[in-house]
């Protein structure tokens, strides 16, 4: 299935530990400013956006797209037309993987409510709206807040996973899966016209790292995130049906796309290795 050139502004809600940091990067690659248009940025004297409302009503149609820890609503703000797209996780993974992740990294948002807590500490007992159906909160918005919707903690109803849904059927060009990234990123691909989508491997945790979670630890994260359990159901039965709408449900597809990325980290892995050296080593 062919598609035309995509016009509307693109808004990528990016939700933690879904895997955005990959697809921002290939959005920027995709859709972003050219390496010597960076490097000039990088050297002008254009002063720091430092809010996110700052660097949200900084973006003209010129810069196509936006990515960012934004909730649903950012558009208020943004060039129109726009459609959005976002990852969402299966929900008891998600939190593990931001436990592991916030207690491991000093820099991490949330570093400082995971330091010191056990896992079961951290996802049940930490006044926290992103432990709270995080990702309905994200994908339902809040008119007065443009990180995460503000809902009173423990006071989510399916009214908020139905504006939710709602939100995602009139506006959203993709919501994809953490659990079928690849999937989701040649899905992408299709929609809006690439000519591919490789990326390399980062950001991936080693598995010694994860905490051993119980059962029943499972099963009390997943009932305080009832709702994100019920988006992640549906989004997943939305989302099989677009591969199959586009011809993208065969093994075959997914398999050429993973060998061709092998490739593409083969001949790319080893210089951005040096370019990410030299980078750390200016900022240091």
């Amino acid at each position: 299935m062919t598609t035309k050139s995509y016009q509307p502004f693109l808004i990528f809600l990016h939700i933690q530990k879904t895997g955005g940091i990959t697809l921002q990067r290939i959005l920027r690659r995709k859709m972003g400013a050219s390496l010597p248009q960076r490097a000039i940025r990088l050297f002008s004297k254009t002063p720091q956006l430092t809010t996110l409302e700052a660097a949200v009503k900084s973006k003209q149609m010129g810069d196509r797209y936006f990515a960012g820890h934004v909730c649903f609503g950012a558009h208020r703000f943004l060039p129109h037309p726009y459609t959005y797209i976002a990852l969402l996780r299966e929900p008891v993974s998600r939190i593990v993987s931001l436990y592991t992740y916030s207690h491991a990294n000093p820099n991490a948002y949330y570093h400082k409510q995971a330091i010191g807590k056990t896992l079961e500490e951290f996802a049940l007992d930490t006044p926290l709206m992103e432990l709270d159906n995080g990702q309905v909160r994200f994908l339902a918005g809040d008119s007065h807040d443009l990180f995460i919707n503000r809902t009173p903690i423990g006071e989510c109803t399916t009214e908020l996973l139905q504006v939710a849904q709602d939100n995602i059927e009139k506006h959203f060009l993709l919501v994809g899966l953490t659990e079928y990234f690849d999937h989701s990123l040649l899905l992408l691909q299709q929609m809006l016209g690439w000519n591919h989508c490789f990326y390399l491997y980062q950001n991936v945790s080693k598995r010694d790292s994860k905490p051993v979670v119980s059962a029943d630890l499972k099963a009390e994260i997943a009932k305080q995130n009832w709702l994100d359990v019920q988006l992640y159901q549906l989004a997943k039965k939305s989302f099989l049906e677009k591969l199959e709408k586009y011809n993208l449900d065969q093994a075959e597809n997914i398999e050429k796309f993973r060998y061709y990325n092998k490739v593409f980290n083969t001949c790319f892995s080893p210089p951005y290795s040096i370019y990410e050296a030299i980078k750390s080593s200016l900022s240091s």
